[in-house]
């Protein structure tokens, strides 16, 4: 027997509330880009006015009898200059990368839970009231879905008990030959009966 392949969750799967994920993420990825291109920007300018101040230096008379050298000094400055505007602009984008990915990530744990109650809420409004299951390690909101799961019980329980009542009162009334009876309310009380065995079933 084949092994079988262990499930690899994929990024699509993170976005269950792709508007709300993905507004969050861009309001937060573009804040950050701003930030980090700020403070790069300021970084490049003290390097970039140092270099310059070296530069002035060697291009004084003092060293006015050695130009290769005030070559060799000019160069390396551009040269420096250059490789930390690369490297800024690397890991800038490094960081909006990494940093994206995360809040896909942390949003999901946000998302997941909101996502898990519509579904709830939707197999409810359709009449439906199954048993509803924790939420997995990490996730997010934890108060709240607790606070859903009690109410959701609370109603399960509930039909429950009006369930019971109804089986006991379709009992008596089979015990009573009432279901038998061919006038309307024999009528009325197998479309009850369907009724309680759909109402049984919806909370299985």
């Amino acid at each position: 027997m084949a092994n079988k392949r262990p499930y690899r969750r994929k990024m699509s799967n993170y976005l269950l509330d792709k508007s709300m994920q993905l507004r969050y993420v861009l309001f937060v990825t573009v804040l950050s880009a701003v930030i980090s291109g700020s403070l790069g920007y300021l970084i490049y300018e003290q390097e970039r006015e140092a270099s310059a101040m070296v530069t002035r230096a060697v291009e004084s008379p003092m060293f006015a009898d050695d130009p290769e050298l005030r070559d060799v000094v000019a160069t390396d400055m551009q040269s420096r200059d250059t490789n930390l505007a690369f490297t800024m602009v690397g890991v800038g984008l490094g960081l909006v990368v990494v940093l994206s990915l995360y809040l896909v990530v942390m949003t999901h744990k946000v998302a997941g839970p909101l996502y898990k109650v519509s579904l709830y809420f939707r197999k409810w409004e359709q009449g439906t009231l199954g048993e509803v299951y924790p939420l997995r390690k990490g996730d997010m909101l934890k108060d709240f879905y607790d606070d859903f799961k009690l109410t959701h019980d609370s109603v399960r329980k509930r039909q429950r008990e009006i369930n019971a009542l109804a089986a006991r009162f379709l009992e008596a009334c089979d015990a009573a030959g009432v279901a038998k009876s061919p006038d309307e309310l024999g009528g009325a009380l197998e479309r009850f009966r369907t009724y309680q065995a759909d109402r049984k079933q919806a909370l299985s």
